[in-house]
């Protein structure tokens, strides 16, 4: 988890879109690359950031996808969705949304 001094400054941050803190386990997919679970650190309409728990990081520039571990409410598997690193932190990656949903 991030300490709170790594957290994002909301009030302050220029992003396109409004970043909320939020923990939640995920499956990274990479292609050529063992899945890994990572948390969100903060989530938005336009991206995540994601918590590697030193598992290796993707390279800027890499596109990804990414999931919900779990179920949906309905009993349905969370889709993948589709994006691409634009970000490095210490803890892991930021990852930006490419507003599409990937098949497996």
């Amino acid at each position: 988890m991030l300490a709170q001094s790594q957290m994002t400054n909301f009030d302050s941050d220029r992003r396109q879109h409004p970043r909320l803190p939020m923990e939640v386990e995920v499956e990274l997919h990479e292609a050529g690359e063992p899945v890994r679970i990572a948390h969100t650190g903060d989530l938005s309409q336009g991206g995540v950031l994601l918590v590697l728990n030193g598992h290796p990081k993707p390279e800027i520039g890499t596109r990804v996808q990414v999931r919900v571990c779990g179920l949906l409410g309905g009993g349905e598997e969370p889709p993948l969705v589709e994006a691409i690193v634009v970000r490095e932190i210490q803890e892991g990656v930021a990852v930006q949304f490419t507003g599409e949903l990937g098949l497996e």
